[in-house]
């Protein structure tokens, strides 16, 4: 059964708890002298116990009224690339007049469709998504009252919207096949939550460089289900204790990356390695990494939710922002020895 969260308290639910008509609910919300006293205590006690909120879709749907705003729903303002792209969304918004709302699920999913609802309830003019959930029905056209809808970071299977994506699977196979190149057999994959869309598309890329080399897949060299730096690290410090530890390391998301550098660094171990993302202090230490672009990420999405406000019937498009392996030095490390370790 879905949560009173999920099911909408209506005027007419108020209006059958209190006793009275719709028309009486309105008059007592707008406070007109034609209500009587013990009438709008009544109504407004069921206002309060039943959590009922004016919808505002309702009350400005026939003046098409909306606001001068597009909503961005994103996971946490900590991640440097959600907030990369809030920046370059807003700049972009910014330039047609446009102001960037922006609401935290503060990194947790079932969040999502009661910041969306809000979003909506205020009549933004379009509403940007970086879902970290699976859960997609709330995003349905039913749902949203005709705000347009762009998906950042992964398409909903079933909803027909905009969607922005960074092509991580291509540049992971690319950074494989450059450690393979350079003789590494033993290649770690360090993941994220298995059943995330961007994990998931990540492992991928790195699969395909290993079968495209006749390479095994060695599960014990992919680890996932990682979302602490801290995790990342003990995980890197079981994988360098194994009886056939890996000579090279990929490290799958910035969180995951941190944790193999300060390992790296902190047990001055010599593997190979490549990030994805990147900080200030990675780019000062010489870190290789897959680096994706999320001002442009960001500056996609607002472009795709401008040009579907300005054209609501316009059939949905898919935006791929490449994304780029840079060489600074860890993942240009060759194995040592003739065993393929390093000394």
């Amino acid at each position: 059964m879905p949560s009173r969260a999920e099911q909408r308290v209506t005027l007419r639910d108020v209006a059958t708890a209190a006793g009275v008509s719709t028309a009486t609910v309105t008059r007592t919300l707008q406070n007109s002298p034609r209500v009587e006293p013990d009438t709008r205590r009544r109504v407004m006690e069921q206002v309060r116990r039943l959590g009922y909120s004016p919808n505002p879709i309702a009350r400005d749907l026939r003046y098409g009224r909306r606001e001068a705003a597009v909503g961005l729903v994103t996971a946490g303002f900590t991640n440097l690339f959600q907030a990369g792209v809030a920046s370059g969304a807003e700049r972009e918004l910014r330039r047609a007049d446009l102001q960037l709302i922006i609401g935290s699920t503060d990194d947790t999913p079932e969040r999502e469709p009661e910041l969306a609802r809000a979003m909506i309830d205020r009549r933004v003019s379009a509403l940007l998504m970086m879902p970290d959930g699976d859960h997609r029905d709330f995003l349905a056209p039913e749902h949203t009252y005709g705000t347009p809808v762009v998906l950042v970071g992964r398409p909903a299977a079933g909803l027909a919207a905009d969607v922005v994506m960074t092509d991580d699977d291509q540049a992971v196979q690319q950074a494989t096949e450059h450690l393979i190149g350079l003789g590494h057999r033993r290649i770690a994959a360090l993941v994220g939550r298995l059943d995330n869309f961007r994990s998931a598309q990540r492992l991928i890329g790195h699969r395909a460089a290993l079968a495209q080399h006749r390479l095994p897949d060695a599960p014990d060299l992919t680890v996932g289900g990682l979302t602490t730096p801290e995790q990342a690290r003990d995980a890197l410090t079981r994988l360098l204790r194994a009886p056939s530890p890996p000579t090279a390391v990929l490290g799958l998301n910035l969180g995951i990356s941190t944790g193999i550098l300060i390992e790296r660094l902190a047990g001055h171990h010599t593997f190979a390695f490549i990030g994805l993302d990147e900080s200030e202090l990675s780019k000062g230490l010489g870190v290789s990494a897959v680096v994706r672009d999320p001002q442009e990420v960001g500056r996609q999405a607002a472009r795709l939710a401008i040009d579907r406000i300005a054209d609501p019937d316009r059939p949905p498009r898919t935006v791929t922002v490449p994304s780029t392996l840079i060489h600074r030095g860890t993942g240009e490390a060759k194995p040592a020895g003739p065993s393929g370790h390093f000394a």
